[in-house]
Protein backbone atom coordinates (compact mmCIF):
# COMPACT_ATOMS: atom_id res chain seq x y z
CA UNK A 1 0.00 0.00 0.00
CA UNK A 2 2.72 2.61 0.69
CA UNK A 3 4.75 1.92 -3.03
CA UNK A 4 3.46 5.04 -3.66
CA UNK A 5 5.40 6.82 -1.24
CA UNK A 6 8.76 5.33 -1.98
CA UNK A 7 8.14 5.89 -5.70
CA UNK A 8 8.08 9.98 -5.28
CA UNK A 9 10.63 9.60 -2.47
CA UNK A 10 12.93 8.08 -5.43
CA UNK A 11 11.43 11.35 -7.52
CA UNK A 12 12.22 13.69 -5.08
CA UNK A 13 15.74 12.32 -4.91
CA UNK A 14 16.47 11.94 -8.37
CA UNK A 15 14.94 15.37 -9.32
CA UNK A 16 16.94 16.93 -6.39
CA UNK A 17 20.43 15.26 -7.48
CA UNK A 18 19.86 16.60 -11.33
CA UNK A 19 20.07 20.19 -9.59
CA UNK A 20 22.79 19.58 -7.61
CA UNK A 21 24.46 18.12 -10.36
CA UNK A 22 23.49 21.19 -12.98
CA UNK A 23 24.73 24.16 -10.37
CA UNK A 24 28.14 21.66 -10.25
CA UNK A 25 28.12 21.89 -13.77
CA UNK A 26 27.17 25.97 -14.33
CA UNK A 27 30.02 26.53 -11.45
CA UNK A 28 32.34 24.66 -13.24
CA UNK A 29 31.75 26.32 -16.52
CA UNK A 30 31.57 29.45 -14.63
CA UNK A 31 35.31 28.50 -13.41
CA UNK A 32 36.37 27.83 -16.59
CA UNK A 33 34.80 30.79 -18.44
CA UNK A 34 36.68 33.12 -15.70
CA UNK A 35 39.64 31.86 -16.41
CA UNK A 36 39.74 32.16 -20.24
CA UNK A 37 38.43 35.50 -19.86
CA UNK A 38 40.79 36.89 -17.44
CA UNK A 39 43.78 37.00 -19.49
CA UNK A 40 41.18 37.84 -22.37
CA UNK A 41 40.40 41.31 -20.84
CA UNK A 42 44.02 41.81 -19.83
CA UNK A 43 44.86 41.47 -23.87
CA UNK A 44 42.47 43.99 -24.35
CA UNK A 45 44.06 46.38 -21.81
CA UNK A 46 47.23 45.61 -23.94
CA UNK A 47 45.69 46.34 -27.42
CA UNK A 48 44.02 49.67 -25.99
CA UNK A 49 47.53 50.67 -24.37
CA UNK A 50 49.43 50.67 -27.40
CA UNK A 51 46.99 52.10 -29.51
CA UNK A 52 46.66 54.75 -27.50
CA UNK A 53 50.51 55.19 -27.45
CA UNK A 54 50.57 54.91 -31.32
CA UNK A 55 47.61 57.74 -31.24
CA UNK A 56 49.70 60.05 -29.20
CA UNK A 57 52.78 60.03 -31.10
CA UNK A 58 50.65 60.78 -34.13
CA UNK A 59 48.54 63.12 -32.49
CA UNK A 60 51.65 64.84 -30.73
CA UNK A 61 49.75 68.23 -29.80
CA UNK A 62 49.15 68.21 -25.62
CA UNK A 63 45.09 69.44 -27.33
CA UNK A 64 44.87 66.07 -28.95
CA UNK A 65 46.60 63.71 -26.76
CA UNK A 66 44.95 61.15 -24.66
CA UNK A 67 45.82 62.60 -21.30
CA UNK A 68 44.54 59.15 -19.41
CA UNK A 69 44.03 55.59 -19.26
CA UNK A 70 43.06 54.18 -16.35
CA UNK A 71 42.81 50.32 -15.72
CA UNK A 72 42.04 47.57 -13.46
CA UNK A 73 41.31 44.13 -12.83
CA UNK A 74 37.93 44.60 -14.17
CA UNK A 75 37.16 48.17 -15.35
CA UNK A 76 39.43 50.89 -17.83
CA UNK A 77 38.81 54.51 -18.37
CA UNK A 78 40.17 56.50 -21.61
CA UNK A 79 39.93 60.10 -21.35
CA UNK A 80 40.77 63.71 -23.57
CA UNK A 81 40.30 66.44 -21.15
CA UNK A 82 41.03 69.22 -24.17
CA UNK A 83 37.91 70.09 -25.97
CA UNK A 84 35.83 68.40 -27.40
CA UNK A 85 36.47 66.12 -24.45
CA UNK A 86 36.17 62.33 -24.56
CA UNK A 87 35.48 59.55 -22.00
CA UNK A 88 35.70 55.96 -22.35
CA UNK A 89 34.68 53.75 -19.84
CA UNK A 90 34.10 50.40 -19.70
CA UNK A 91 33.63 47.30 -17.31
CA UNK A 92 33.62 43.59 -17.34
CA UNK A 93 30.75 42.08 -15.71
CA UNK A 94 31.84 39.86 -12.97
CA UNK A 95 30.73 36.44 -14.74
CA UNK A 96 33.19 37.12 -17.83
CA UNK A 97 30.55 37.56 -20.13
CA UNK A 98 30.12 41.03 -21.51
CA UNK A 99 31.50 44.31 -21.29
CA UNK A 100 29.73 47.29 -20.67
CA UNK A 101 31.38 50.38 -22.10
CA UNK A 102 30.31 54.27 -22.46
CA UNK A 103 31.61 56.74 -24.56
CA UNK A 104 30.76 60.31 -23.77
CA UNK A 105 31.65 63.64 -25.59
CA UNK A 106 31.66 67.19 -24.67
CA UNK A 107 32.15 68.88 -27.83
CA UNK A 108 32.58 72.25 -26.18
CA UNK A 109 33.19 74.04 -22.52
CA UNK A 110 29.46 74.27 -21.18
CA UNK A 111 28.08 71.96 -23.90
CA UNK A 112 25.98 68.95 -22.91
CA UNK A 113 28.42 65.42 -23.17
CA UNK A 114 26.71 63.16 -25.40
CA UNK A 115 26.69 59.78 -24.48
CA UNK A 116 26.65 56.39 -25.75
CA UNK A 117 26.32 52.96 -24.04
CA UNK A 118 26.51 49.61 -25.61
CA UNK A 119 27.76 45.69 -24.47
CA UNK A 120 30.16 43.65 -25.82
CA UNK A 121 29.58 40.10 -25.71
CA UNK A 122 31.85 37.67 -25.14
CA UNK A 123 31.76 33.75 -24.56
CA UNK A 124 34.55 30.87 -25.23
CA UNK A 125 34.56 28.80 -28.67
CA UNK A 126 37.04 26.15 -29.80
CA UNK A 127 38.39 26.67 -25.80
CA UNK A 128 39.21 30.47 -26.16
CA UNK A 129 37.53 33.55 -25.18
CA UNK A 130 36.13 35.94 -28.20
CA UNK A 131 33.88 38.71 -29.21
CA UNK A 132 30.31 37.33 -30.59
CA UNK A 133 28.25 39.62 -32.16
CA UNK A 134 28.16 43.69 -32.24
CA UNK A 135 30.14 43.55 -35.02
CA UNK A 136 33.48 43.15 -33.37
CA UNK A 137 35.71 40.21 -33.74
CA UNK A 138 39.12 41.37 -32.19
CA UNK A 139 40.58 43.63 -29.82
CA UNK A 140 41.81 45.92 -32.57
CA UNK A 141 37.94 46.42 -33.30
CA UNK A 142 37.33 47.31 -30.06
CA UNK A 143 39.92 49.91 -30.07
CA UNK A 144 38.94 51.16 -32.77
CA UNK A 145 35.22 51.93 -31.43
CA UNK A 146 36.43 53.19 -28.03
CA UNK A 147 39.26 55.22 -30.05
CA UNK A 148 37.06 57.06 -32.73
CA UNK A 149 35.38 60.13 -30.13
CA UNK A 150 39.48 60.95 -30.18
CA UNK A 151 39.47 61.70 -33.90
CA UNK A 152 37.51 64.73 -33.59
CA UNK A 153 39.22 68.03 -32.93
CA UNK A 154 38.24 71.41 -32.33
CA UNK A 155 39.31 73.76 -35.21
CA UNK A 156 39.64 77.00 -33.23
Amino acid sequence: MTDWIKVRANEVRRVENEKKLERERQIVAANELKAKTEPFWQELQRTLDLSIKEFNTEFSEIERRIDQFEKSAVALTIRRTSYPAATVKASFNTAGTSIQYSISVTHRKGGNPTEKQSTFAVGVANGEAGYSGNGVASHDDVAKVFLDPFFEFSTG
